[in-house]
This record gives C-alpha cells, sequence and structure tokens, in this order.
C-alpha cells in the first residue's frame, strides 16, 4: 500500500503554483522575442501542423542569427569563436532567441565574459568556449530551481550546487540558456507535465515529441539547440531524436558524470540498470567533441562512480565493417517506415562492401528483455514517483496509464525475485556480449555495431507512445548506442513494407505520419564509444547515399 503525507495542501493549490512557475519562466523572456498571441493560439497539441519553419519566417531573428542557428554544429561554432570570426554573444544571442525560453539574460552575461577572455587575454576558456549548450531539467544548475515535472518539487528551493558535469562543462567554456521539459516522472515517452504542459512534436504538433528527453528533442527540431545533454535509462536521450528527427548518443554508464543531479524516484534502486548522461545534437563529430572534453577533464576526480579511461583517438576502418541486423519483435512489429528505413540502410551497407549479418533469431527475446527491465524499474514497494504526485494533489499525466506492461499488472518485487532477475539479466547480457565479441571456439567472427530500430513506428499520437522495447535494451546491456535521422514516412514507398494481417502497435495510418521523420539505431559495444562514433558515421554515409 502506498503512503502519503497527511499534510497535503488543498487540491486546488497545484494549480496556482504551477501557474506561477509558468508565469515566472514567461516573464524572463524578452517583450521583442516573444510571437503574438493571435499566431500562438493556433499552435495546440490536436493541431496537424508543422511549426519548424517559424523561427525563419517570424521575423524575431536576424539574417545573421538565422545564418549562426541553421548553418553550423556546434564543431564549426567552436572554431569560428576560437579565431575570433564570431563572438559569443552572438552565437548565444542567436540561440536564445531561436529557444526563447529561460535563463536569457544570464546566459549572455556568461557570452560576455567568454568574449572579455579572448579579447583581452587571446586566450579561450576551453575546448567548447562560448558555446551554448542547453540541459534537461533534470540538472542542478546553481541558483535555478529544477522540478523534474513534479508540482510538489515547486515548493523546493533553487539548486545550491551544480549536477558534476554542469561544473565541467562550465569550466570547458560552456555556455547554459535553457532547461527543457520533461514528463512527469521521467518515465514516460511523452514530455507533458502539469506544471510547463506538453512538449509538441514542431514537425506535427498533434504527435509526440518523445520522453523523457521531449524538450531537447523538440528545442533541436527547432535549431534553438546547436548541442543538448539529457540523461537516458530507458531511452530519454533517444525517443525523442526518433520523434522529432535528428541524432543522439547514449554512453556506456561511468563514462560521463551523474553526480550531482536531481533523484527523480528513490535511491538506492539495486536493480543495476544505471542511468547514463549523453549527448543529442546535429552532427556525429560533435558527440566526439562532447565526450573528448568531458572525459579529458578528468571526472573521475570530482565523481566517484565515473570511470577513469581517457577518451582514445580511433581511425576510421580501413576494411569492410561486419554488421548484426535486427528487424524487430514479433509484438512490436515495425511499421512500414521504420521497415523501409531499416532495409534501405542495410541494403546501402551491404552495397559499399560491409557484410550485413541477421540476428533475428540468435538473440535473446527483445520483449522478454524489455519485460525484465520493466521489473527491475518496478524494485521500489514505496513507489516514489507516485507519492512525488501525490505530494501537490495534482493528477497523473494520460501517458503514465501506457508506460508499463499489461502482463505486469500485479506484479510485485521481492528480495526473492530480485535475485532470480540478477541471474537472469547476467544471461542476457552474456549472451550479447558473445554475439558482439564472437565465439572464436566456433570460428565466429565478432560483430563491429548492430543497426536496429529504435522504435516501431515515427512519432505517434500523444500518449499512445507505450513501452520503449526498442532502446531499453540497450540500457540493461549496458552498451552505447546511437540514433540516426533516415528519411521521413513517405506512403508511396512505405506500401511495399505494409503486412496484412499484423497488428501494429500503435495502430498504423500512412496518412496520419506522413512526412513525420524517421531513423536508424545504432549499437556497439560496452566501452567502446570511440569505434561507435566512427561506425555512425559509416552508417550515416550509407543512409545518405
Amino acid at each position: 500500500m502506498t503512503t502519503t503525507s497527511t499534510q497535503h495542501p488543498p487540491i486546488a493549490d497545484w494549480h496556482t503554483l504551477a501557474a506561477s512557475k509558468r508565469a515566472s519562466v514567461y516573464s524572463k523572456i524578452p517583450p521583442s522575442w516573444r510571437l503574438p498571441a493571435s499566431q500562438t493560439a493556433q499552435y495546440t497539441e490536436t493541431s496537424p501542423i508543422s511549426v519548424v519553419d517559424v523561427p525563419r519566417t517570424c521575423g524575431i531573428l536576424t539574417e545573421k542569427e538565422l545564418d549562426i542557428t541553421e548553418n553550423y554544429d556546434a564543431t564549426a561554432l567552436v572554431e569560428k569563436m576560437a579565431k575570433g570570426e564570431l563572438k559569443s554573444v552572438e552565437v548565444v544571442t542567436a540561440f536564445c532567441k531561436r529557444a526563447a525560453v529561460a535563463q536569457q539574460c544570464e546566459a549572455i552575461a556568461r557570452a560576455k565574459e567568454c568574449d572579455y577572455v579572448y579579447e583581452k587575454e587571446g586566450r579561450v576558456l576551453g575546448p567548447l568556449h562560448g558555446l551554448p549548450i542547453s540541459l534537461k531539467d533534470s540538472f542542478n544548475v546553481r541558483g535555478v530551481q529544477a522540478t523534474l515535472g513534479y508540482v510538489s518539487f515547486l515548493s523546493h528551493p533553487p539548486a545550491s550546487s551544480n549536477s558534476i558535469l554542469v561544473t565541467i562543462l562550465h569550466s570547458l567554456g560552456a555556455v547554459f540558456y535553457v532547461k527543457t521539459n520533461l514528463p512527469q516522472t521521467m518515465m514516460t515517452a511523452d514530455s507533458h507535465n502539469n506544471i510547463f504542459g506538453r512538449t509538441l512534436n514542431p514537425h506535427k504538433l498533434s504527435h509526440t515529441a518523445g520522453g523523457s528527453t521531449g524538450g531537447e528533442g523538440a528545442l533541436l527540431a527547432m535549431k534553438g539547440s546547436v548541442l543538448g545533454v539529457a540523461t537516458d535509462v530507458a531511452g530519454s536521450n533517444r525517443i525523442p531524436v526518433i520523434c522529432c528527427g535528428g541524432s543522439s548518443l547514449k554512453p556506456t554508464a561511468g563514462r560521463v558524470p551523474f553526480a550531482g543531479g536531481v533523484a527523480v524516484g528513490r535511491l538506492g534502486n539495486p536493480g543495476s540498470i544505471p542511468v547514463v548522461i549523453g549527448p543529442c545534437g546535429r552532427s556525429i563529430r560533435d558527440y566526439a567533441l562532447f565526450m573528448d572534453s568531458v572525459i579529458g577533464a578528468k571526472p573521475w576526480l570530482l565523481d566517484e562512480n565515473s570511470l577513469p579511461v581517457p577518451w582514445r583517438s580511433v581511425q576510421p576502418s580501413t576494411t569492410p565493417l561486419r554488421f548484426g541486423l535486427v528487424r524487430g519483435c514479433k509484438e512490436r512489429p515495425l511499421h512500414p517506415p521504420i521497415a523501409r528505413t531499416l532495409h534501405t540502410t542495410a541494403t546501402r551497407l551491404k552495397e559499399r562492401g560491409h557484410e550485413v549479418v541477421l540476428l533475428d533469431e540468435k538473440i535473446p527475446d527483445l520483449y522478454q528483455t524489455a519485460l525484465l527491465a520493466w521489473k527491475l524499474f518496478m524494485l521500489d514497494p514505496k513507489k516514489t514517483p507516485m507519492r512525488f504526485i501525490q505530494e501537490s494533489g495534482e493528477p497523473p499525466v494520460p501517458s503514465l496509464k501506457s508506460c508499463s506492461f499489461e502482463e505486469l499488472k500485479g506484479w510485485e518485487a521481492s528480495l526473492d525475485k530480485l535475485w532470480d532477475l540478477n541471474v537472469e539479466k547476467a544471461g542476457v547480457v552474456r549472451k550479447w556480449f558473445l554475439l558482439m565479441q564472437g565465439q572464436q571456439e566456433m570460428g565466429e567472427r565478432g560483430l563491429d555495431a548492430v543497426i536496429m530500430p529504435g522504435y516501431q513506428s515515427v512519432a505517434p499520437l500523444h500518449d499512445t507512445y507505450g513501452v520503449p522495447v526498442y532502446t531499453v535494451v540497450q540500457s540493461l546491456l549496458n552498451f552505447p548506442s546511437g540514433i540516426l535521422p533516415c528519411a521521413k514516412a513517405q506512403k508511396d514507398l512505405d506500401g511495399e513494407f505494409w503486412k496484412e494481417g499484423v497488428k501494429y502497435e500503435p495502430p498504423y495510418d500512412a496518412e496520419e505520419c506522413e512526412g513525420l521523420p524517421a531513423h536508424v539505431q545504432v549499437m556497439g559495444k560496452s566501452m567502446m564509444e570511440e569505434e561507435l562514433v566512427e561506425i555512425m558515421k559509416v552508417v550515416e554515409g550509407a543512409i545518405q547515399g
């Protein structure tokens, strides 16, 4: 039985608290950067329209600001600022305008500091000098409140210290200008809460932006961010770019420091699926820049759980690569757009001389692996996230109803079950490890990487995403993986991949998903992010033809 506090505020209070927070955030946007109410009124969660071109057409950004925000990745911007070709104030102001959300004035002050050091001392503050970086709301930034989508957290004071990663990024010269939205509990794939509302997908407002890092995904799609940072425990850093387009990298646990963030649930979870931090952005080379810079700062001196493993310089492979191909599971069959993009990617890799090996019958059952992961997420007998919701009297968001498996209704954890779950998990990890490494005694070559879906569909309608079967697997394995954009849903091409008699979940509607971004997921070997980044470049080259 869940216990709750006996001193809840009246239920009406949560509305007042949330409204006050929204007003506080909105007040930080300069009036000249705001869209007219007559325009924003048409942007609702039921509007099947795209808004990705609004920043270009609204007249708020200058031509130079449009150029800065649209035509460079993070690596290029850092290079231009290091050469004095762009000022940090110009870059940060451009992205602040494009984002048009909180912390803008503080960000520009920091940008001026970066420019002052460069102009007066002729040096940069670090490898990320002057670069605006967006942060998921789960990171602590000194002086800024972190709500994690819980109304009850609005009573918490602003953070008194930074997350370790925030401290490191600041020391490397980064500029923080925005924190981005996430869902209540951070365990659903719809970034919706009762404080800031629902994050909408810029490509089609009636569809989900994903979660739990949906604010980052939407901001990247609107080109309001060039590089974002997010957490991932079941797909949180990958699902939003699956839904909104773009790319991201989920590293192995321990490579990027996690300490100092805000706990979304109960501390001390023995389920051994680690939360990791990774970048999302515009280009694969930016992930190498991010990882090299952060790891080069020796995070293990600040976070006892960070691994003292330097970032290695890896050269592109000069020989053909060996890819495994996973085409999905029967419980979550691939929708035609994803089946097509996965088939196209595999075909183009083979045309370039790489080997592609079908893994469908060789791997542990994906659906059962996801069920295992969810049991490990359900170990808290106090159901702490629900307690956080109940403390304010706010209602649960609708997507919470579909963020678990029907098969697990009524399932209760026990210490005895935990032992069995850990044995089952170890068996799954071992099978994947042997498959990736190759069984030498049988003369089998290992795999360089695996290409597979990150989700069975393009972005679905709000509150219908369900359980992220295809992204939670890598989290359980603690293998790195990345998402790459791969064309868009196109009904005249997708029809060939439609299967009669298949029950698509969520339901497939060719008209509804037309034009939405598709993707491919690339999974690498544990602790080998350096190789994965180079392999992602190979896959990207094949996708682009």
